[in-house]
C-alpha cells in the first residue's frame, strides 16, 4: 500500500536542521577557542615554572592544557543538547504517537511552512472531526514542573502565556490557508499536567500530555459534512498550500 505524500513521516526536520547548522557554529567556536588554549597552557606553565624554579615546566602545561581542552569538550556537549534538538526529538515523538491515526484513515502531516512567515506547523491532524494543529513541547527537566494560577500556564519559572499565543496564531494560519477552522493543541512530553485526565483548555488551547494526545484525537465527534472524501481533500489542499517546511 503506497503512502500518501502528507503522511511520510519528516517530523522535526526544522528543528533538526537548525538544531545542527547551532552544534556546526558551537564546532567552529571550540575550534577557534582551542587554537589559544595550548598557547596559553604554555604561558600558565612558564609562569608556574618560573615560581616554582621546577624542571617539569612543560608537565604542568601539558595538565593545564588536557584540563582546558577536557572543559571545552564537555561545554560542547552540553552545548549540542540544544533546543534545537530538544524540539525535534519532542516532535518526532508526538509524530510515533500519531502514526496509529494515519492508519486508520486521519491524514497527518508534520513540519508544514507557514505562507509568508519563516515558522512552521509541527503536525496537522485532519479527521472526521475536522482539523487540529498540534504544538510539541519537549519539557523534560527534572526540576522544573507545570503550573497553572490565575490562567497561566507556568513551566518552572518561565511564563508560558506567549507560547499558548503563538500555538493560537499558527492554528489561525492554517485554518485560512485550508479554509476550515483549526483547533489549536499544545502537546507536553515530559511534564506532567497538573489537571484531571492530563488536560486543561486556556487561551483557547488544548494544553495535553502528549502520550493522552491520540485518544483524544481519536475520541472527538464526527463533525456534518466531514467523511473521507472531504478529509482527502482538505488533506491535497494541505499539500498545497502548506508545503514542508524543511524542503
Amino acid at each position: 500500500m503506497t503512502t500518501a505524500p502528507g503522511r511520510r513521516n519528516n517530523a522535526g526536520a526544522s528543528a533538526r536542521r537548525q538544531g545542527e547548522l547551532q552544534r556546526a557554529a558551537e564546532r567552529a567556536a571550540q575550534h577557534r577557542r582551542a587554537k589559544w588554549a595550548m598557547p596559553l597552557a604554555a604561558a600558565a606553565a612558564a609562569v608556574l615554572g618560573w615560581a616554582a624554579a621546577t624542571v617539569t615546566v612543560w608537565q604542568v602545561g601539558a595538565l593545564v592544557a588536557a584540563a582546558v581542552l577536557a572543559y571545552e569538550a564537555r561545554q560542547t556537549y552540553r552545548r549540542q543538547r540544544n533546543s534545537w534538538a530538544v524540539g525535534a526529538a519532542g516532535e518526532q515523538a508526538t509524530a510515533r504517537l500519531l502514526a496509529p491515526l494515519a492508519r486508520r484513515g486521519y491524514a497527518v502531516l508534520h513540519d508544514r511552512a507557514i505562507p509568508g512567515s519563516r515558522a512552521n506547523l509541527d503536525h496537522l491532524v485532519i479527521g472526521t472531526f475536522g482539523a487540529a494543529y498540534v504544538d510539541s513541547k519537549n519539557w523534560q527537566s527534572k526540576k522544573s514542573r507545570i503550573v497553572v494560577n490565575g490562567g497561566l500556564l507556568r513551566y518552572g519559572q518561565y511564563d508560558q502565556t506567549k507560547a499558548l499565543k503563538t500555538v493560537v496564531w499558527e492554528a489561525k494560519q492554517a485554518a485560512q490557508a485550508l479554509g476550515v477552522p483549526v483547533r489549536p493543541i499544545l502537546a507536553v512530553h515530559g511534564a506532567k499536567i497538573p489537571a484531571p485526565r492530563g488536560r486543561i483548555e486556556l487561551h483557547g488551547v488544548t494544553v495535553i500530555e502528549a502520550k493522552k494526545l491520540r485518544r483524544m484525537l481519536a475520541g472527538l465527534s464526527p463533525q456534518p459534512g466531514w467523511d473521507a472524501a472531504r478529509v482527502t481533500a482538505v488533506e491535497q489542499l494541505a499539500e498545497q498550500r502548506l508545503p514542508r517546511h524543511s524542503s
